[in-house]
């Protein structure tokens, strides 16, 4: 089931939910973003390339459970990242963002739901 839904500074989400997982299209979300702060820019970091890794290695999964990259037709991308994947992602490339997308994790968990406001 797909959730699409528009910070209050105009950022634009769009979540996946599936029965064992939770995605975030970053490059989405991205496209409010400055420049130096794009998802390949931040994938491309060591730490980031450890922290998949290590988070791998924890739950015996692969990295494509974890990171998946849609190309399409029209030459455009999709960027999904696993929701914990997502918000580390959200923390290095703007605090306020990641702060808000949380908040609307804790209503899905919490109430099956995410508001519009």
């Amino acid at each position: 089931m797909k959730y699409e839904f528009i910070s209050d500074n105009g950022t634009r989400f769009e979540m996946d939910i599936e029965a064992d997982k939770l995605m975030l299209d970053v490059a989405r979300v991205a496209e409010s973003l400055r420049k130096d702060k794009q998802p390949r820019i931040w994938m491309n970091k060591r730490s980031v390339k450890e922290f998949l890794d290590l988070t791998c290695k924890q739950m015996g999964c692969k990295a494509d459970k974890l990171v998946h990259e849609i190309r399409k037709v029209d030459g455009t991308v999709e960027l999904w990242l696993e929701a914990f994947v997502a918000m580390e992602y959200l923390r290095w490339a703007n605090e306020n963002l990641a702060n808000w997308f949380a908040e609307k994790l804790n209503e899905l968990i919490n109430d099956g739901t995410i508001s519009c406001d």
